[in-house]
């Protein structure tokens, strides 16, 4: 069952889409989901702030399982770790499905964001697998902009499932979507972490994989950059569902269509970094990614201050800055595997850790805040913001001090 198969190109299209559909575990987790938060709150009669909490959960299960499945995958392989995940992602989406109450649903979640997990370490770990420097950062925009189109329609399918279905019926639609994910890895992906490559050290040992990680300035640096880009992002996710049908006035089965036109930003953003990346570098790709996120939340914060509203005035602003977090993304896990490819497994599962910690922290902070939705939202985004800039800025510095030192 594990052995490895013979795909028809291992570094081809079909290797791209199958490493961005298990990516993809993750934001058509949320996304499909997005939609049935209204719904959620009234059927089980609880506040939007715990509803929220079920997302804030999620982020904290990808959180926490992506630092488990990175010194696994370097020690098994990939792909025994990335069965196990989907099993688990299996269980816990049957018990989402038949949640009682808000209690088994928050369990729920927490469990099935532990087992999503898995998909996107083993994918940014099989990308280094195969790829190095430049051509990493490339495939990695090819592989995100596959796992794009999850969240481009996945909003839309959740507002149609769930208002025709229920929000139970979501959950029906992600079981479907697992078990299509565990069949295909066992018929098409292959093993690229061979046996002679793994660390041969006892599990516990593995974890000391982190330690030069974390200790290297210059990665610290790309964590910080990449992972607040994507605490805006969540803060746009965990605020949107009500700054849309509460501030904006959009019905729940028209939501999903405003959430998949931005979208399109990070799907075009994944797209132009994927063709700019081999002229002008990773650097140079995430320092312009994170600048202009930083210049759109302070627009966003100006214009709200201002007593500004309008939803058609609005958009436009969050369309370019949410088009700028896959640029980052892709940047970020290209310059970090880079410096410690040794520890492709571990260094793909830290910036997961970071990435979905933020995230979990800066949903929980907008569902805790609460009050205007539209403020707290843009306020929480535009901190975010600032604080990759601060990151990039330490970046640039200790990259300074390599070259003097070099």
């Amino acid at each position: 069952m594990f052995g490895p198969v013979k795909p028809a190109r291992a570094n081809g299209v079909a290797m791209i889409v199958i490493l961005g559909v298990i990516t993809a575990f993750a934001p058509l987790s949320i996304d499909l989901y997005l939609p049935s938060l209204p719904l959620i709150e009234q059927d089980l009669s609880v506040s939007p702030g715990l509803t929220q909490l079920s997302l804030a959960l999620f982020f904290i299960g990808l959180a926490v399982g992506q630092f488990f499945y990175g010194p696994l995958a370097d020690r098994y392989g990939r792909r025994r770790p990335l069965l196990v995940g989907i099993l688990l992602y299996l269980a816990a989406t049957l018990l989402c499905a038949f949640s009682m109450n808000i209690e088994m649903l928050l369990a729920g979640r927490l469990t099935q964001g532990f087992g999503a997990a898995a998909g996107p370490v083993i994918a940014r770990a099989v990308v280094r697998d195969l790829y190095s420097g430049r051509r990493a950062a490339r495939v990695m925009s090819f592989v995100i902009l596959v796992m794009t189109v999850a969240p481009l329609i996945a909003p839309v399918l959740g507002g149609w499932i769930s208002s025709l279905l229920g929000w139970r019926a979501v959950f029906g639609a992600l079981t479907l979507f697992a078990l299509a994910c565990g069949a295909t890895l066992l018929l098409a992906l292959p093993e690229t972490h061979p046996v002679e490559r793994r660390q041969s050290d006892r599990l516990g040992r593995l974890f000391m994989g982190y330690v030069p990680i974390v200790r290297d300035p210059l990665s610290l640096a790309y964590l910080g950059a990449g992972g607040m880009a994507f605490a805006a992002l969540f803060a746009y996710v965990a605020g949107s569902p009500f700054v849309y049908t509460e501030v904006f006035g959009v019905s729940q089965a028209n939501f999903g269509y405003f959430f998949a036109l931005n979208v399109v930003g990070l799907l075009l953003g994944n797209l132009t970094n994927g063709q700019l990346v081999m002229r002008f570098g990773h650097r140079r790709m995430l320092t312009a990614g994170v600048l202009t996120m930083a210049m759109g939340t302070t627009v966003l914060v100006a214009m709200v201050a201002a007593g500004i509203r309008g939803q058609w005035l609005l958009t436009p602003v969050l369309f370019v800055t949410l088009s700028t977090v896959g640029i980052i993304a892709a940047n970020t896990v290209a310059g970090l595997l880079n410096r410690h490819p040794d520890h492709a497994g571990s260094a793909s599962a830290l910036f997961g850790v970071v990435q979905f910690g933020f995230g979990a922290m800066s949903a929980a902070l907008v569902s805790t805040i609460g009050g205007d939705q539209l403020v707290t939202m843009v306020m929480v985004m535009a901190l975010t913001a600032a604080l990759a800039l601060a990151s990039l800025s330490a970046l640039w510095h200790q990259q300074r001090q390599v070259a003097a030192a070099g």
